[in-house]
């Protein structure tokens, strides 16, 4: 038995090759990256933070609530409660588009300011 060799017996093999990669990416599972979740907030719950400020300044919720912290800036932030606020909090570093939340169960009135920039400050009033 004779072996051809030649053009014509390698493109064959060349195609062959080809048809069979082909073959294996189509049957692959991979699923297509999806992009991150745009950040959802609630106005009424939710305190955006920005290079400049926050927004609302001051906020009034009810006694029970979660409020959201969302980083919109580039910049790092952490946010902490002044000193001799009812329940005292301070958030992790929060990097663009992360989120810190904490439920005020003591009502009062709250300060609260970044550590980084105490230009960066808000309210926040607890009803009973």
């Amino acid at each position: 038995m004779r072996i051809r060799s030649g053009p014509v017996v390698v493109m064959t093999g060349v195609l062959i090759i080809m048809a069979a990669l082909i073959l294996v990416a189509g049957c692959t599972n991979a699923t297509p990256s999806t992009p991150p979740p745009t950040p959802v907030y609630t106005p009424q719950t939710t305190i955006l933070i920005g290079s400049a400020g926050v927004n609302p300044q001051i906020l009034v919720v009810d006694r029970g609530v979660t409020v959201t912290f969302l980083n919109l800036d580039m910049g790092l932030h952490i946010v902490t409660s002044d000193p001799g606020d009812p329940d005292a909090f301070t958030s992790p570093i929060l990097q663009n588009n992360y989120r810190y939340h904490f439920t005020f169960t003591v009502p009062g009135t709250y300060g609260y300011h970044c550590t980084d920039n105490p230009e960066i400050k808000g309210t926040i009033i607890v009803n009973p």
